[in-house]
């Protein structure tokens, strides 16, 4: 049903407003509609919620108007993406590293903007934006959380590897960042790393387990990137109880927090990204620049909660600017591979 109305609509609205959805290269375009196509329950559960959350008030503070479309309702996306570019909007998020190949090539068809996730150094500028993300920096800052914060001095980490190849390689990024950090505190941290997914989605009862034997080997605190499963580690823990906290990512885990188990959280905010870009479509400057998350504006951060030592947050901030000066230098990890080297390396010497 859904998908019959979207399919009307875009008829449509492609003949009342003829070419008004043009690229944004030249003198730039009037933005009074835009569409965020995002996969709902079928990504990290706070993803989507925290886009939502970073486009709720363009009504009323940009004058634009929001179409929010669940994109885990279809295994179509190219259909969904042209779609929403044929439907009156003047830029449309695809706000998933996975539908950012389909976005390209919607975008060269239709000369609607798409803003994307990931380094796309082919895209045509005016047509396709960016979004980077300073991640090992803000794997690095959890990474001295968590240590100055630890008692046994056993760390863990779990990536799960099945989202986009860009997933996986942001997600050992931020690994390699907090195993520096960690080690940064204290050069004897043992550190445990696993990747899962890697041939198959990883359901939240896998990563309970996965997650379970981490901690009954001795792992106080469990830093989990990416997937829809990472609820299964939160349940672990909860289980597991102790001093065993969780260390997270894109949000603050409140909607599944029930029992204080969060350490800290590396954040994600979608806001100076989105809109950047829409400014830039505005100005006919679209995709000139990728549009990164970065520390310094406040795109990467790290929350600590209650159950965070003061201690470690005093050495977090001052980690933070140290990082924004310059002072540190976080080693590049983009693989599995790369992450266990670095785990090895710092623990042999």
């Amino acid at each position: 049903m859904a998908r019959a109305w979207w399919t009307t609509l875009a008829v449509v609205a492609a003949l009342a407003i003829g070419v008004a959805g043009c690229g944004s290269s030249g003198s730039g375009t009037a933005v009074r509609r835009i569409a965020l196509v995002a996969p709902y329950g079928s990504n990290e559960p706070q993803w989507t919620s925290r886009a939502l959350g970073a486009v709720a008030g363009y009504r009323s503070q940009l004058a634009i108007r929001v179409d929010t479309i669940d994109a885990s309702r279809t295994t179509d996306i190219r259909g969904l993406l042209e779609q929403a570019s044929h439907a009156g909007n003047q830029l449309v998020i695809a706000h998933d590293s996975r539908y950012a190949d389909v976005a390209e090539a919607v975008a060269a068809d239709t000369k609607v903007p798409e803003l994307v996730w990931g380094e796309r150094p082919h895209a045509k500028k005016g047509l396709v934006g960016q979004i980077t993300v300073q991640d090992k920096e803000g794997g690095y800052m959890a990474g001295v959380v968590a240590a100055t914060s630890a008692i046994t001095r056993r760390l863990a980490v779990i990536v799960l590897a099945e989202g986009s190849d860009w997933d996986t390689a942001t997600w050992n990024r931020t690994a390699g960042g907090y195993v520096a950090g960690a080690r940064s505190v204290d050069p004897g941290e043992q550190i445990r790393y696993v990747e899962v997914g890697q041939s198959s989605p990883t359901t939240p009862e896998a990563l309970y387990a996965v997650t379970h034997r981490l901690l009954k080997a001795g792992s106080q605190f469990v830093l989990v990137l990416g997937g829809s499963a990472t609820v299964g580690a939160l349940r672990a823990i909860e289980d597991f109880r102790g001093e065993n906290q969780y260390v997270g990512v894109i949000g603050d885990k409140a909607e599944v927090n029930k029992e204080n188990i969060v350490l800290a959280s590396i954040l994600y905010d979608f806001k100076p990204a989105f809109r950047e870009a829409v400014v830039d479509v505005r100005r006919g400057r679209f995709g000139q620049r990728p549009y990164a998350l970065t520390l310094v504006d406040g795109g990467i951060s790290v929350m600590t909660t209650g159950r965070t030592p003061g201690e470690a947050t005093t050495a977090a901030e001052a980690a933070k600017t140290k990082l924004e000066e310059g002072q540190i230098r976080v080693p590049v990890t983009s693989t599995a591979e790369a992450v266990q080297a670095l785990i090895a390396q710092r623990a042999q010497g």
